[in-house]
């Protein structure tokens, strides 16, 4: 059973922060200049959490168009997007993904990096929020999710959403299993970050909550932060 759940959960893929509330920051990044271009493939690859920060991970290759991950009810689609090759409705300029193993007690996370040009960053995050606080279940393909909720976060970067949710896998002898997820979006300047994560099967009873490492989030916008001051 575990192995079978294990693999229709790879197509859809901490003490952390799993829970963050939604938060617009007004304050301007040096990643917003009107004077830089936006980031290529190769500063997002510099700009990755990765072993010079003490971290071990995988890549995933990933295209920079849109995503075309559709959920029902439609206003749910954003949150669909970020779930496993976390991506978007919105092309980027660049996109790359990470995939950090767990360290200690912290739980592992997918990462996605996205370069943009500013109003459409801003309007990642923003359609992001506006699913969040209006979802509480959908289905995207044969998947099903619940329980959708936004939590209190730690203000990420510029503008940043959390939340909760959980996928319910239903087998053929009628067993159903409910996997926790957990997804922050942030976005600081141009730069749009996604986290994912979720229970792994032998490791929950689908009562305890995924969550986000917020040591992982917070090292990777404070990185973000001082590759765009040094442009």
């Amino acid at each position: 059973m575990a192995a079978m759940l294990a693999a229709f959960l790879v197509g859809a893929c901490g003490q952390g922060t799993g829970s963050g509330s939604v938060h617009s920051g007004g304050e301007s990044s040096s990643a917003e200049s009107p004077a830089r271009g936006p980031w290529t493939e190769a500063d997002l690859d510099d700009v990755a959490l990765g072993q010079r920060d003490g971290e071990n991970f995988g890549r995933i290759p990933m295209s920079p168009g849109p995503s075309e991950r559709k959920a029902e009810p439609g206003t749910c689609s954003a949150i669909a997007q970020t779930l496993g090759r976390s991506s978007s409705a919105y092309a980027a300029h660049a996109r790359i993904n990470r995939t950090y193993s767990g360290r200690g007690t912290r739980p592992w996370a997918v990462m996605t990096l996205a370069s943009h040009r500013l109003g459409d960053a801003k309007a990642v995050v923003r359609k992001f929020r506006r699913a969040a606080e209006s979802c509480t279940a959908f289905k995207e393909s044969r998947r099903s999710y619940a329980d959708v909720k936004v939590q209190r976060d730690s203000v990420y970067g510029d503008e940043s959403v959390s939340l909760r949710l959980v996928e319910v896998v239903s087998f053929p002898d009628g067993v159903r299993i409910r996997v926790p997820h957990a997804v922050v979006v942030l976005r600081e300047g141009t730069t749009v970050a996604m986290f994912h994560n979720f229970v792994r099967p032998n490791a929950s009873d689908g009562k305890n909550p995924a969550v986000i490492p917020d040591e992982l989030v917070t090292a990777q916008v404070k990185k973000i932060r001082a590759f765009g001051a040094a442009q």
